[in-house]
């Protein structure tokens, strides 16, 4: 078994060859053993009475909930299992990286009265070691298994897949044991593992919305010291985070701070940083690049027509690259006139580059490749075709039979969807060019915009051509601050 330590003591305990170490709590994850370690135990500690669960990590209010829950079934087992009710045996956590996921682990860990096995993988024997963690687990009783980056586990000995399948269908009902793993993508992870009785309790750790990547962004500022100026426009502030990751956010402070130091931050401070983090790669700035920033000009001036789709909030150009940056209005909201909506904004730069210089340029073929992709999407998955030619397999094994004809009959679809958004797109690109032209100088000028900045720049070129129609920018203007 192991001895029990002191407050700040760690004592190497070897059983059947295996190490373990106890940790300590107060250091939420365990510190470095041994290399032949291939698990690290830390004893059950309950929160205070005072201390919030979770606290430490901002936003995913729902996916909080979600553990807390499962922690709380796991919390009263004995209790559901005299009654003969099953708990979840295992939760995964999913999501880009740098949301979250191994934070949301750790302030698990913390406030967790179970034993916890924080296993390693590090060992020559990756399976070996998997089957020793659940063994302990077991002889531990009302313990977790922690179990990070999953899919590096799989990938690096597929043998994984088969042992975690046996150990989580070993774990019987009085064994207590619940298992808590991370992964960047849930598509790595094969089906067998992510059936009822193994990984069942599924979570999607999203991008931190706009407003939740501000409140990080305050925190982490609120540890240096540092606040945001008066000044600045925490709605504006957030629609430049917004599609920043929460790990993105901590390195925009990180910049603003190595920049700045500690004397106060203002908004050109934060915007250079913003964009620093953002757009990594910097070229050399080269002549000629107004046809860059004419194109990126394009993809918002087209956005900015759909209101109910996108609300625009960066635009950069470096050199020959330039980046377009969109938040959806309701992100994961797919109806067919946001899809067609999509392929216009995707046609609009190379549209406008054409019109305005005569020509495309490098890089435009990615465009089109997006507009072409939504709109084969729109009739092969979404079904805007004739249902049986858009029906999946009846069997995953078995592929679908396609004859030349019906794949040709489609494709002709296809082509007819994005000529017809070509002509539509081009006749508004021609109607607002000028519109496009006063942005992209701007753009070219100041090699950045943030939401603010491109929307005035619309504005006052839409009043200056559009004397008449000034109430129309008003309304469309609302609608935008409204979402």
């Amino acid at each position: 078994m192991y001895e029990e330590v002191d407050d700040g003591e760690e004592i190497m305990v070897e059983e059947k060859g295996l190490a373990y170490q106890p940790a300590v709590f107060e250091e939420s994850l365990p510190q470095k053993c041994e290399r032949n370690a291939t698990y690290e135990m830390i004893l059950p500690r309950k929160c205070e009475d005072d201390e919030d669960a979770l606290s430490a990590v901002i936003g995913h209010k729902a996916q909080k909930d979600e553990l807390l829950l499962v922690m709380n079934w796991f919390r009263r087992s004995k209790e559901f299992k005299s009654r003969g009710v099953s708990i979840p045996k295992g939760v995964i956590l999913f999501g880009d990286p740098g949301n979250g996921k191994s934070l949301l682990i750790r302030e698990l860990v913390r406030c967790c009265d179970a034993t916890v096995f924080i296993f390693r993988g590090d060992g020559s024997n990756v399976v070996e070691g998997i089957v020793e963690t659940f063994d302990k687990a077991k002889e531990v009783g009302h313990a977790v298994i922690v179990i990070d980056e999953l899919d590096l586990l799989i990938n690096r000995e597929r043998r994984v897949v088969r042992a975690l399948q046996e150990c989580l269908d070993g774990v019987e009902s009085n064994d207590d044991v619940l298992v808590i793993s991370a992964t960047n993508n849930i598509a790595d992870i094969p089906n067998p593992l992510l059936r009822p009785g193994r990984l069942d309790k599924i979570i999607d750790i999203p991008d931190p919305t706009g407003e939740e990547a501000l409140e990080l962004l305050k925190k982490h500022l609120r540890e240096f010291g540092e606040t945001m100026a008066d000044e600045m426009d925490d709605d504006e502030v957030a629609l430049s985070l917004s599609g920043i990751s929460c790990a993105g956010v901590k390195s925009v402070v990180n910049d603003l701070v190595l920049r700045h130091g500690f004397d106060g931050i203002t908004e050109e401070m934060l915007d250079e940083s913003i964009y620093s983090a953002t757009d990594r790669v910097k070229r050399p700035e080269r002549k000629g690049n107004l046809e860059v920033a004419v194109h990126e000009a394009g993809h918002a001036v087209m956005a900015n027509s759909f209101p109910e789709f996108f609300q625009v909030n960066r635009l950069s150009i470096a050199g020959a690259s330039g980046r377009f940056h969109a938040k959806e209005v309701e992100e994961g909201f797919w109806p067919y006139e946001k899809v067609i909506a999509d392929i216009k904004v995707s046609m609009a730069g190379l549209i406008a580059q054409k019109l305005l210089f005569g020509r495309g340029s490098r890089g435009c073929d990615r465009d089109l490749q997006l507009a072409r992709s939504q709109a084969y999407n729109l009739f092969d998955v979404v079904g805007y075709s004739s249902c049986w030619e858009t029906l999946p397999p009846a069997d995953r094994s078995e592929t679908r039979e396609e004859t030349q004809t019906k794949r040709r009959r489609m494709e002709r679809k296809i082509e007819r969807l994005l000529r017809r958004c070509e002509r539509q797109t081009f006749r508004y690109i021609k109607r607002h060019k000028e519109q496009i032209l006063s942005l992209g100088r701007l753009l070219y000028e100041k090699k950045r915009l943030k939401s603010s900045e491109i929307l005035s720049c619309i504005e006052d070129d839409f009043r200056a051509h559009n004397p008449k129609n000034n109430a129309v920018l008003h309304v469309k203007t609302a609608l935008i601050a409204d979402n």
